[in-house]
């Protein structure tokens, strides 16, 4: 990688959620720029799947895919 090419952290933008990193906000502010419905809400799912599998506590959690659909807005 090249040095003109390196990011820091204090030069990205602020991490919403900590517990989901930074590869998932990215993906959730690519979802935003979708224009096609459909697109955007399978891409909103496979995120939701996602944030599902990285924080398998949250099964345990009473209705917890709502509570993913909450983090992700």
């Amino acid at each position: 990688m090249d040095i003109e090419n390196m990011e820091y952290n204090t030069t990205r933008n602020h991490l919403t959620m900590k517990e989901y990193g930074r590869h998932v906000q990215k993906m959730v502010e690519h979802i935003l720029t979708i224009e096609d419905p459909e697109r955007r809400q399978r891409n909103a799912h496979a995120v939701i799947e996602l944030m599902g599998f990285l924080n398998p506590h949250l099964k345990n959690v009473e209705d917890f895919r709502h509570k993913l659909w909450d983090h992700l807005f």
